[in-house]
């Protein structure tokens, strides 16, 4: 099997290896945490720290590296940088995961099982799908989004980078835009456009505040 390293040890690296390791010859994971150096996860080694990926794939060249990180701007950040060194930054999708043929995925991303995509939908760059996500058809997704489990996405819906839904979040039909860096909260209900960097509550979504420059999720 192919040899692949994981970037984050944290909850969803460690359900990432289980689903990889099916389909991947894991050699173990990277992190940022210094405690966890060195020591098992899952069982898997913790290699070392992400920024001794580089010195680590100089001696393993033919090692494929997903980076299945929650924040969307650490997981667009290390993903570039990648990129530019060269090195292989595979797609995963699930082998349970429907998706039509006419649609357009876009390079490293992530889906996980039960998730279903309908026809002329376009997944942007480095975009994470987690478990029993819908999405329908005409929805332009840009890069660097996350979908949380049971997420439902309605037809001919525009998409910003980095836009952020949480568990249970739908997303109605007659919506045309979700802006760039959004949180849409847990079971929110959106039924109208969504300005940038908004987070959205409640049945029907409203808007509860703005997040900052600096927010923790998406910048």
């Amino acid at each position: 099997m192919k040899k692949c390293v994981i970037v984050g040890a944290g909850a969803y690296g460690q359900v990432y290896v289980e689903y990889l390791s099916e389909i991947y010859d894991v050699q173990g994971f990277f992190d940022s945490n210094p405690s966890l150096i060195g020591i098992e996860v899952s069982g898997y080694k913790v290699l070392g720290s992400v920024k001794q990926l580089p010195t680590y794939m100089e001696n393993h060249e033919n090692t494929a590296i997903f980076v299945p990180l929650g924040n969307n701007k650490r997981r667009v950040e290390l993903l570039k940088i990648y990129e530019e060194k060269g090195y292989e930054l595979p797609s995963f999708v699930h082998k349970s995961v429907y998706m039509h043929d006419n649609v357009i995925l876009g390079k490293s991303v992530y889906m996980l099982p039960s998730t279903n995509v309908m026809p002329y939908t376009n997944i942007g760059d480095y975009t994470m799908v987690s478990i029993g996500v819908n999405i329908a058809h005409h929805v332009d997704i840009a890069p660097g989004c996350f979908f949380s489990q049971g997420c439902n996405i309605g037809a001919s819906i525009k998409i910003a980078e980095k836009a952020y839904f949480g568990m249970a979040a739908s997303v109605m039909t007659g919506v045309k835009t979700i802006g760039t860096g959004s949180l849409i909260g847990v079971g929110a209900v959106v039924i109208r456009d969504v300005p940038a960097k908004a987070v959205i509550v409640g049945n029907p979504g409203k808007v509860l505040r703005y997040i900052p420059e600096k927010g923790v999720l998406n910048n």
